[in-house]
């Protein structure tokens, strides 16, 4: 079952996209190679990073900087 707070949440982060193309922009800038998406059909999205443990690297890499 989905935690519809959580779930609410996660569509707000910047970096969740309906389509491939806007993450895979999203994932050079964050220097990632690739994108991994969430959900099916209609919910499906996708976010920058080949998976969601690559992109929160990312993520803490850059905040360091």
């Amino acid at each position: 079952m989905i935690n519809k707070k959580k779930h609410a949440a996660f569509l707000r982060n910047k970096h969740v996209y309906k389509s491939p193309t806007p993450a895979k922009k999203a994932a050079t800038r964050l220097g990632l190679k690739g994108i991994h998406a969430h959900g099916r059909g209609k919910a499906k999205r996708y976010m920058p990073g080949s998976s969601h443990k690559a992109y929160k690297n990312a993520l803490r890499k850059k905040r360091k900087k």
